[in-house]
């Protein structure tokens, strides 16, 4: 074979290999970069997922339910960060035992109790999922995009983050 040949064909090599991180780079620069978040709703032990929707940096994460004493609604708002979920707000009816009391700022609103600004950061939402219970799961207040009566009855589930 020809030296100049062999030659050629190695500039080319050399050129395609510096030219894929310079093309990596700019397509990255257009589109940021970024893997696209997931909130899913999947079974706490196995590997059943139920629902998986994009969300994104600042989405608010409602989940709420009725509580079994009280029987009134309590929900949670979660705001979603690139590698957690925060706590940021809690809204319920009456104050009992066992409710937080020493974080957040404290209001109440249209008789219902607000705390805002808790901040406590969670990797998974875990419950025991009850249809009795009335859960809601809501992303950015549409409550249809995880339709919490479709979700098993009587089995232990999360909410967490994929990329």
């Amino acid at each position: 074979m020809c030296p100049w040949t062999d030659a050629r064909r190695i500039s080319r090599r050399r050129l395609l290999g510096l030219a894929w991180p310079a093309a990596a780079a700019v397509c990255c620069g257009l589109s940021g970069c970024s893997t696209q978040l997931h909130l899913v709703a999947a079974h706490q032990r196995r590997s059943e997922v139920y629902a998986r929707t994009p969300v994104s940096p600042g989405t608010v994460i409602s989940h709420s339910w009725i509580h079994s004493i009280e029987l009134s609604r309590w929900s949670d708002f979660y705001r979603v960060e690139p590698d957690r979920l925060v706590l940021s707000k809690t809204e319920f009816s009456e104050y009992g035992a066992g409710m937080p009391l020493d974080e957040g700022d404290l209001r109440l609103t249209d008789g219902k109790i607000v705390i805002e600004n808790i901040g406590r950061d969670f990797t998974t939402i875990r419950w025991f999922h009850s249809h009795r219970a009335q859960y809601r799961i809501g992303v950015d207040g549409d409550l249809r995009v995880i339709d919490a009566g479709s979700l098993p009855d009587r089995e232990p589930l999360e909410l967490r983050l994929e990329n």
